[in-house]
C-alpha cells in the first residue's frame, strides 16, 4: 500500500525476543536444556535499564511484544510491503564470552528467527546472528543461512563485542570471505558499547546519544584504512541505526588525514580515497533516520543510491512516531521524488537483494 504514492520497504525492524520459544532452538550439547527463568540469555547491552526507560516514556506503546501476527499490522501501520527484522537483546551478542555457547546461540537464534518470522510471512526477511568471537564458526553459520533458511539475506556484525578488535582486523576476514561467496550483506549496527568508553555516564541520554554512531564509524575508519573495501570489493556493509549525518563528516575527516603526511602508507595502500569508498560501487550503505535535517546534504554529497529508510520498530519509535513522520518525510520538498523513491523502497531491496 503506497505511502503519498511512494512504494516502501523497511530496511531494519525488530523482533522481540521471546527467551522461551528461543532456548528450544538450541541443537547439539545445548539442546533440551533449562534456564533460571529470572536470567536471560544475553548479556546486557551498555548497563541501562531500556525497556524499563520505555515503558516510562511511552506506558501506551501499541506493541510490548512482537511475532509475525504483529510485524503484518506494522506493516500495514507503516504502509510497507515488507522489512528485514533485526534482533534486540541479541544486538548484544557480541558481549558474550563463552565462546561455544555464543556459537550455539547464534545456530539457536537463527532458528528461531525461522521459524516464528521469515516462515510465517513472506513479507518478512531476517537479518540472521554470527559468532564473531568465532569467525570461522561465524562463516559456517553465513553459509548455512544462505543455504538453508529462508528469507535471511543480512547477518549482524556487532559494533561492540568482547574480541577486543575492530573489523578491520584480519581476524574476521572469514565472515567477509563467506558474506562475498553467498551475495549476502553484513549489517553494523549500533546499540551495544559496554567498555567502550561511555560507562562513566550518569545519565542514560548521554550514552544512548553516542552508543549507536560512535562505534559505527570506529569501525568503518578501520575498515577504510586496512582495505577491508579493496579486499572484498562485492560485500555489501550497511551502517544501521547512527543516522547518516556523520557521513560527510567523516569522509573529510578520513580524507584529510589520507592526503597529510600520515597518509603515506594508505596512500601507497589503498585504490581510492577514503572518500570515494562512499561515492563509488556498493561498499557503504548506511541507514537515515527520518528527520534528520541533514539527510539532504549527505544526498548532494553521496548521492541517493545507497541510504535506505529504516523504521526502527518497535524500539523508540511511538506508533504515531511511525504512522506520522514516513508521510511527512515523503511530503517534504527537500528531495527529489528520485531520491526519496530510492530511499524508502530501491535501495533496501538492492541491499538485501530481495527480489
Amino acid at each position: 500500500m503506497p505511502v503519498n504514492g511512494f512504494d516502501v520497504f523497511d530496511g531494519d525492524g525488530h523482533v522481540l525476543e521471546d527467551t522461551d520459544e528461543l532456548i528450544r532452538c538450541y541443537e547439539g550439547d545445548y539442546a533440551g536444556r533449562t534456564r533460571a527463568t529470572a536470567l536471560g540469555l544475553f548479556p546486557g547491552l551498555d548497563g541501562w535499564s531500556r525497556g524499563a526507560m520505555i515503558g516510562k516514556e511511552d506506558s501506551n506503546r501499541k506493541y510490548w511484544h512482537t511475532d509475525a501476527a504483529v510485524w503484518a499490522e506494522c506493516l500495514a501501520d507503516i504502509g510497507a510491503d515488507g522489512s528485514v527484522l533485526y534482533p534486540t537483546a541479541a544486538l548484544a551478542h557480541g558481549l558474550m564470552r563463552d565462546v561455544p555457547f555464543a556459537v550455539a546461540t547464534a545456530t539457536a537464534y537463527n532458528n528461531w528467527l525461522e521459524e516464528h518470522y521469515t516462515r510465517q510471512d513472506e513479507r518478512l526477511h531476517g537479518a540472521g546472528v554470527v559468532p564473531v568471537q568465532d569467525p570461522v564458526a561465524a562463516a559456517t553459520e553465513i553459509r548455512r543461512c544462505a543455504k538453508d533458511r529462508k528469507n535471511f539475506p543480512a547477518m549482524v556484525l556487532p559494533t561492540v563485542t568482547k574480541t577486543g578488535r575492530t573489523y578491520g582486523d584480519a581476524f574476521f576476514w572469514p565472515i567477509f570471505e563467506a558474506a562475498e561467496e553467498c551475495d549476502i550483506a553484513l549489517a553494523l549496527h549500533g546499540a551495544p558499547s559496554e567498555g567502550f568508553g561511555f560507562d562513566h555516564f550518569t545519565r542514560y541520554i548521554s550514552s544512548h546519544t553516542l552508543e549507536h554512531p560512535v562505534p559505527l564509524f570506529i569501525n568503518l575508519t578501520d575498515m577504510v584504512f586496512a582495505g577491508v573495501f579493496d579486499r572484498f570489493p562485492n560485500v555489501r556493509f550497511v551502517f544501521l541505526e547512527g543516522g547518516c549525518s556523520w557521513v560527510p563528516f567523516m569522509m573529510d575527516r578520513m580524507d584529510y588525514e589520507f592526503d597529510s603526511i600520515h597518509g603515506v602508507e594508505s596512500r601507497r595502500q589503498l585504490k581510492k580515497r577514503p572518500s570515494d569508498y562512499f561515492r563509488e560501487g556498493e561498499h557503504i550503505w548506511v541507514a537515515m533516520e527520518l528527520g534528520e535535517t541533514s539527510l539532504k546534504y549527505v544526498v548532494d554529497m553521496i548521492g541517493s543510491e545507497r541510504i535506505i529508510y529504516a523504521s526502527d520498530y518497535p524500539h523508540e519509535p511511538t506508533h504515531e512516531d511511525l504512522t506520522g513522520e514516513l508521510p511527512e518525510f515523503l511530503a517534504s520538498p527537500d528531495l527529489s521524488d528520485e531520491a526519496k523513491s530510492n530511499i524508502v523502497y530501491n535501495n533496501t531491496r538492492n541491499l538485501y537483494r530481495i527480489s
